[in-house]
């Protein structure tokens, strides 16, 4: 459902009690530190993202409140293997759980597998969108399998060029096994 909640202000405890839910699109321009990342010059590509909030009581009866995020979009980088365009989808599919203070997080953070944050009344969900969308990017970009044709017919022309010839790995070793003359 969409509503005129401020993404950027968002007042998580509020929308985890009233088990609210926010969805949308953006332009992934609106996003400048991912589209950063794109080679594209322009692109109409969209970011598409749905927040969820609940509050759930734990077994010493405290409520917990949890944010359910799912984001989704294709960025388009260089490929290090061919160093043309190569086009990832990106998907984003994390739970965070929030407590009311920094050091609570950092005690609870090596005890706990959940991703934890603190609380504001004025949290920017916006930014959370756009950094899991970042930290899901491709560490080498890299196509499945590349199909550069400058690359290849290179391989091509070096494989049967009597100049090029594949040193033999274990000629190291057949050096070993002559005996050495003293």
């Amino acid at each position: 459902m969409k509503n005129n909640l401020d993404l950027k202000q968002l007042d998580i405890l509020t929308f985890a009690k009233n088990a609210s839910a926010l969805s949308g699109e953006y332009d992934l321009a609106s996003f400048t530190r991912l589209r950063q990342e794109d080679v594209r010059e322009s692109t109409n590509e969209a970011v598409t993202w749905s927040l969820r909030g609940q509050e759930i009581k734990s077994e010493g009866g405290e409520a917990q409140i949890w944010l359910h995020l799912k984001a989704n979009t294709h960025i388009t980088m260089t490929c290090q293997r061919c160093l043309t365009p190569a086009t990832f989808d990106l998907d984003v599919d994390r739970d965070f759980r929030f407590v009311s203070s920094e050091q609570i997080a950092l005690e609870e953070d090596d005890e706990n597998e959940e991703d934890l944050l603190v609380i504001d009344r004025k949290f920017n969900s916006f930014e959370l969108i756009e950094d899991e969308l970042i930290m899901s990017l491709p560490i080498v970009p890299r196509h499945q399998s590349c199909h550069n044709a400058y690359l290849e017919s290179l391989a091509k022309e070096n494989a049967q060029s009597p100049e090029f010839e594949r040193p033999n790995p274990f000629a190291v070793l057949e050096q070993l096994k002559k005996p050495t003359n003293h």
